[in-house]
């Protein structure tokens, strides 16, 4: 029973520190974004738009194809 409560107690650990980092991260894109645009550097800032939205299509993607094979 102590190892149970020890790996749930490192899970819950570790899910928190994902979810720590995936805030931090948009947060740092987010004022990386801002001062690209604000700096004139719109390159940079449409390449990083770009590359938001392919992975969010691959992703979505990946999501309808598992679904059709119905393994999610």
């Amino acid at each position: 029973m102590d190892e149970l409560v020890l790996t749930g107690t490192l899970l819950l650990i570790a899910f928190f520190a994902v979810i720590i980092a995936s805030i931090l991260a948009v947060l740092v894109f987010i004022s990386w974004a801002l001062n690209a645009a604000g700096a004139g550097n719109y390159g940079a800032f449409v390449i990083g738009t770009l590359a938001i939205i392919c992975s969010g299509s691959i992703y979505a993607g990946a999501g309808y194809y598992l679904q059709e094979k119905g393994w999610i």
